[in-house]
């Protein structure tokens, strides 16, 4: 028997939204008084007339009916905790403090704090074991016609919990059409297939997985029952991995395994092409991989209408300047190497952002010491879209309304998560997390600012994002860069050329990663540029004359460039 409040008995995010909505229709639904946040009132819940969710103020608005005495009774109470329903199991929510009160005849109105959790109050919920590290049992996640691997942490016939790559679970904030369904296999090979329900999606403790209730959804009591006998099965072989001493030695056929070596690995990871792995700057693949990670649990914690984590993402904005202060060009390099297929492309493409806007940002005029405060809001301006699409580079006024409604929703998260870390000033924040999408003619979002109202942030964030991407290609074909700044320079209605002309200026007509062809016959990656934007160093990828010589030659003296030839042309990114 589970104990009341363990994490597994609460509905936060996604979960918590359809509740709420749900017992916005119900009958029943109760507020109850309290002295505290730990100390119950000693008086009876009192049964809601009407419950109205507002998620636009992340409020709920909630109107009492009652005598004149009883109004006036339930007006001096300034905490409350949400009594409701949810699959016939009573729930209640975190206290909640009253920030309106309106009384009108019989009618009392309060306007209360937007519940972040409902925890069960009754538990029937099945025996559960823990699998710890003794035991790796993987499961597959089936959320439409995708497919998501982990590893299962806990078990009971009733429901687990499941441990995901950060990127993984980035998938399971976005609208999911068809029924989920979860399959766990065991050594031996067999199967336990059911649908599920989400009940959280949050980070672990420690900020390196993404944890995933799942509630099981039974077709039938033979299912349910098959569950209990495998819940069973699990904890005897739990048991007897963990005490070596013991000398038990039956083990149960599902744990007798096939192919031992496919249970070694859970996960999607793909190594790196050769020329990536060759053009990849050394200890990179890693952190690049991390700061993902991390940037992927803090969209979580929005996804999920909690708090972001400032004890983790103040170190990772830290770390991200310290590297390009460093070695801007090998961050930079780096990130267009990085695995494509382990990184969600909206958090890539705010990486690349962040390597090209930081380093221009303190030459366009603003002080140095905001150093911390420009690098956290570049690392949120974008987190919103993950919410509704993988795409980072689209306009969100083209979406459904509910989904734009949706990324507004975040977009207001997001503000109200950088007031709450103090030491983003507000126009600072504005800039980059607001107005990064505004274009000087008005059509921009999600205001439709024109360049009377755009600041020289706004202005240079906007062109960075543009040029990544159309040199990457995620709406067409991808440009070479000179491709790319004619583009940007045509459309001088939306952007602003002196911010065009500082990027070229700093990153050169050529900048790291552009294929160029010499006329020796030689094709190279840019490797290294100066402050000018003059390239310092290539790496040969191939050579009509020499083709296998000379792949993974560091050409970098003015005596090699020359043997290499004119340049005669340049090609996209590697």
């Amino acid at each position: 028997m589970q104990k009341k409040n363990i994490i597994s008995d609460r509905l936060t995010g996604l979960v918590l939204k359809r509740a709420l909505d749900a017992a916005s229709s119900q009958t029943g639904v109760k507020l109850q008084a309290l002295v505290n946040d730990k100390q119950v009132a000693d008086v009876e819940p009192i049964v809601i007339a009407s419950l109205l969710v507002d998620r636009e103020k992340n409020h709920l608005k909630i109107q009492l009916r009652g005598v004149s005495q009883e109004i006036n009774a339930w007006a001096r109470w300034t905490l409350f905790r949400l009594l409701t329903k949810h699959r016939n199991l009573l729930h209640e929510s975190n206290s909640l403090e009253v920030l309106h009160t309106e009384i009108k005849d019989d009618k009392l109105t309060l306007t209360l704090e937007m519940p972040n959790q409902l925890v069960k109050v009754f538990n029937r919920e099945f025996f559960r074991i823990s699998l710890g590290q003794h035991l790796v049992l993987p499961v597959t996640l089936h959320l439409d016609n995708l497919t998501v691997e982990g590893r299962l942490v806990d078990f009971s016939a009733g429901g687990c919990r499941v441990a995901l790559s950060p990127q993984l679970a980035l998938y399971l904030i976005q609208p999911v059409n068809a029924p989920l369904r979860s399959t766990i296999t065991f050594p031996n090979g067999q199967t336990l297939t059911t649908s599920f329900e989400m009940t959280y999606l949050q980070p672990q403790e420690n900020f390196t997985h993404a944890l995933v209730g799942c509630h099981f959804i039974h077709e039938s009591l033979d299912d349910e029952k098959l569950f209990v006998h495998r819940t069973f099965e699990i904890e005897r072989e739990v048991a007897r991995l963990s005490n070596v001493q013991r000398t038990v030695k039956h083990q149960s056929p599902l744990f007798i395994a096939k192919d031992k070596k496919a249970y070694k690995n859970i996960g999607l990871e793909k190594n790196l092409s050769p020329i990536a792995a060759l053009l990849m700057p050394q200890g990179y693949a890693i952190k690049i991989q991390t700061w993902a990670d991390q940037l992927a649990l803090q969209a979580l914690m929005l996804a999920m209408n909690q708090k972001l984590k400032p004890n983790k993402l103040k170190p990772l904005a830290i770390e991200l300047i310290e590297a390009l202060e460093k070695d801007e060009n090998a961050f930079r390099l780096a990130l267009h190497q990085a695995n494509t297929a382990s990184i969600n492309p909206v958090i890539l493409h705010t990486l690349r952002v962040i390597s090209h806007c930081f380093p221009l940002v303190f030459k366009i005029g603003i002080r140095r010491g905001m150093e911390l405060a420009v690098m956290m809001s570049l690392l949120l301006h974008d987190l919103g879209k993950l919410s509704v699409s993988r795409q980072p580079c689209f306009n969100p006024l083209k979406l459904m309304p509910e989904k734009l409604r949706l990324m507004k929703q975040h977009q207001i998260q997001l503000l109200r998560a950088a007031s709450a870390l103090r030491w983003i000033p507000p126009s600072i924040g504005e800039s980059l997390m607001v107005n990064a999408n505004e274009r000087l003619d008005g059509s921009g979002y999600p205001r439709g600012l024109q360049q009377d109202k755009l600041d020289a942030l706004s202005r240079l964030v906007a062109v960075c994002k543009v040029l990544d991407c159309l040199v990457h290609g995620y709406n067409d074909p991808a440009m070479r860069w000179r491709d790319a700044y004619k583009w940007v320079h045509r459309h001088k209605h939306w952007f602003d050329m002196p911010m065009l002309k500082h990027f070229i200026r700093l990153y050169g007509l050529r900048p790291l990663c552009s294929r160029v062809v010499y006329s020796g016959g030689f094709v190279a990656s840019v490797t290294q540029v100066g402050k000018q934007g003059e390239i310092l160093e290539v790496v040969l990828l191939k050579s009509n004359k020499h083709p296998a010589a000379s792949i993974g030659r560091r050409v970098n003296t003015p005596e090699e460039f020359a043997k290499l030839g004119k340049i005669k042309g340049t090609l996209g990114p590697v």
